[in-house]
């Protein structure tokens, strides 16, 4: 009963922290207002984490572990490679949709030059969604589908820098652009523009004729 309560209190004060730094800032986010929120003594924030910085690099080892760790069942691994990499997008899309504190902490970071995520041990985070890329490639190619020679690690990189910066930078393009992307029907229409856009770029010259997907659309033109 007691490591479920000490379990808990530290998720609070963990959920609690992520909606304030998020909010605020490591910086401005104060000790004072993340336990008001969670309800507790701050004297439990020190017990347990040691400090604000000690409690922010978890938020951040949290927030990285989530956005890495998105599961890719064994039925989408089978998919065919174009669908399973259009399934990846969709759920980066799905997750960041639902998580905008994460998309602002993370923002916050690269602002201060991963000045914390240096000190976190963020490698193999990524290791379920690089296999499953790895494996789209690799039975695209074998299909004479997709190109050879394309870097996964730079593919995946393409595919965060596609979702995340939607998120990331959204109202400021609502903005320039002088149009609204909120609602389900922008966000679908971003969804498939990305895949075909990657799906172009992969797909070998044979492969690049009209296809379906198990969405019933075209494929890339």
């Amino acid at each position: 009963m007691k490591k479920r309560n000490r379990q808990q209190s530290i998720q609070r004060i963990i959920d609690a922290a992520i909606g304030v730094f998020a909010r605020r800032g490591p910086d401005a986010a104060t000790i004072n207002e993340i336990c008001d929120k969670a309800k507790l003594n701050k004297r439990m924030v020190y017990h347990y984490f040691g400090s604000k910085d000690g409690l922010y690099e978890q938020v951040l080892q949290t927030a990285y572990r989530q956005f890495f760790s998105l599961e890719v069942s064994l039925g989408s691994m089978l998919l065919p490679p174009e669908e399973l990499l259009e399934t990846l997008v969709r759920r980066y899309y799905k997750f960041l949709a639902g998580h905008p504190e994460l998309v602002r902490l993370i923002s916050y970071e690269n602002l201060n030059e991963g000045r914390v995520a240096k000190r976190l041990d963020l490698t193999g985070q990524k290791a379920p969604v690089i296999t499953a890329l790895q494996l789209a490639l690799q039975k695209g190619q074998s299909e004479k589908r997709f190109r050879a020679g394309i870097d996964a690690t730079q593919l995946l990189l393409s595919i965060f820098s596609l979702c995340f910066f939607y998120f990331a930078n959204r109202h400021t393009m609502e903005q320039f652009l002088g149009r609204s992307f909120a609602g389900r029907t922008s966000m679908e229409k971003r969804i498939q523009h990305v895949v075909e856009l990657l799906l172009h770029g992969i797909s070998t010259e044979a492969a690049r004729s009209p296809a379906r997907t198990q969405h019933g659309r075209k494929g890339p033109r």
